[in-house]
């Protein structure tokens, strides 16, 4: 029997376009670390996919729990992905681009659903989250990756979040020195009123009333500076732009730049102690 707590994810498999040889973005086992060891019987579980992942990647058995429930959503069927490729094809044809928004085959479309599907499952529940089903994978430093995955893929790290979401009402993590280009900065800005922190789009979410509150403006400010300036932007910079919008509404768990992640899960899990953290250094 669940709680009332409903945590949303999405497995797909993506691959590079075809000037990188079209090989697979990340294999299976990155893909579904995460959520395959934080599935606990107190909680609804839905995981976003589509018939080819669902199929290759066996997940019917996988993932064979009575309060996980799967909804198919097909890649190429989102209403911005006409947009999406105009500029991405516009953007290819100048040489490669590196930036998986643009190299990564429906990458952007898979980021961008991670809002409309919190949303989307946000009418049948007290508490909903969106966690990466693959959240510990290159990011946060190597001196920390080994030790922070077993108390990530644990029932007390679930447990934490919603504990932080029932203080708090809608939580996120903000990257307060990731580099961001000077231009994009100066554009959002212009645009938007607000300094560009970067806030990941692995771990938010809140009670399901401020989840509604807080994202529903989300493809209006994608589309907002697409139209502007022709350019793509990621559910990074729309998180960036809705939780300023919100402030208010909305506690962030800080890190500086991405090798510093680890630091925003150790305050979650209330075990992060500022006079002994390093970067580099485990302390646990």
């Amino acid at each position: 029997m669940t709680n009332g707590t409903k945590i949303v994810s999405s497995i797909y498999e993506l691959n590079y376009i075809e000037q990188r040889n079209k090989e697979r973005y990340k294999n299976y086992s990155l893909l579904v670390t995460t959520i395959k060891n934080i599935i606990f019987p107190e909680y609804s579980y839905v995981i976003y996919t589509d018939k080819n992942s669902y199929e290759k990647f066996n997940l019917k058995n996988e993932f064979n729990y009575p309060n996980v429930k799967f909804k198919f959503k097909e890649l190429n069927t989102s209403e911005s992905c006409r947009l999406i490729d105009k500029i991405r094809m516009e953007e290819l044809t100048k040489g490669m681009n590196y930036d998986r928004i643009y190299c990564v085959d429906n990458y952007l479309e898979v980021i961008l659903n991670k809002l409309k599907f919190l949303i989307d499952e946000s009418f049948d529940c007290e508490n909903v989250f969106w966690i990466d089903a693959g959240l510990i994978g290159t990011s946060c430093h190597d001196r920390w990756r080994d030790y922070m995955v077993p108390l990530i893929n644990s029932k007390n790290f679930v447990e934490k979040i919603i504990d932080k979401i029932n203080k708090h009402g809608f939580i996120h993590l903000k990257g307060n020195s990731i580099t961001v280009n000077y231009e994009t900065m100066e554009r959002f800005k212009v645009l938007f009123g607000f300094e560009l922190k970067v806030v990941p789009g692995c771990l938010f979410g809140g009670n399901s009333e401020k989840v509604r509150d807080v994202l529903n403006n989300y493809l209006n400010v994608f589309i907002t500076y697409l139209e502007k300036y022709n350019q793509l932007i990621s559910e990074q910079e729309v998180l960036s732009v809705l939780t300023s919008t919100k402030k208010n509404e909305c506690y962030s768990f800080e890190f500086e730049d991405w090798l510093d992640l680890q630091k925003s899960f150790l305050k979650i899990l209330d075990i992060y102690d500022e006079s002994k953290y390093m970067i580099d250094k485990c302390y646990i």
